[in-house]
């Protein structure tokens, strides 16, 4: 399959396809609310992934002084395996980058193990465990220096 992707940032326009991408995830149980907020959010960056004209992905990250944070990555089901994922990461990092940040964080459910090979890929190193963090299993915290 050959892919046209453009990324952008995210509209209130786009939030229904934004909350049908997120109830796809497995690991993953954002609201329409937390969106929105995060949105407006003045630290928080909301990119848009499309392939021609079909939202096909997001990231979401925030930039406070030095350093960065993950919040939420997802690509449609049927856009998985064709590395978008790593295409839409390795836009977040190269732009955080561009802001001086010296690292960036972020968890990953502990059985979600694609995105963990995804960040590993991409240079993000295990340093922690943050128990119980999704109900009743552990977040793997992971660290990329920058």
């Amino acid at each position: 399959m050959i892919l046209n992707l453009k990324i952008s940032d995210f509209n209130t326009d786009q939030i229904k396809d934004i909350v049908f991408i997120e109830r796809q995830s497995q690991y993953s149980s954002w609201t329409e609310k937390m969106f929105l907020a995060e949105a407006e959010n003045k630290f928080s960056f909301f990119k848009i992934i499309k392939n021609d004209n079909k939202i096909i992905g997001y990231i979401i990250y925030r930039i406070v002084f030095d350093e960065a944070e993950i919040l939420n990555i997802v690509v449609d089901k049927n856009f998985r395996g064709l590395k978008v994922g790593k295409y839409i990461l390795n836009f977040a990092i190269e732009n955080i980058k561009g802001k001086k940040c010296s690292a960036i964080f972020l968890e990953v459910h502990q059985n979600n193990i694609i995105a963990q090979k995804l960040y590993e890929q991409t240079g993000f190193k295990k340093y922690g465990l943050r128990e119980k963090y999704y109900s009743s299993f552990d977040a793997i915290l992971m660290k990329l220096s920058i």
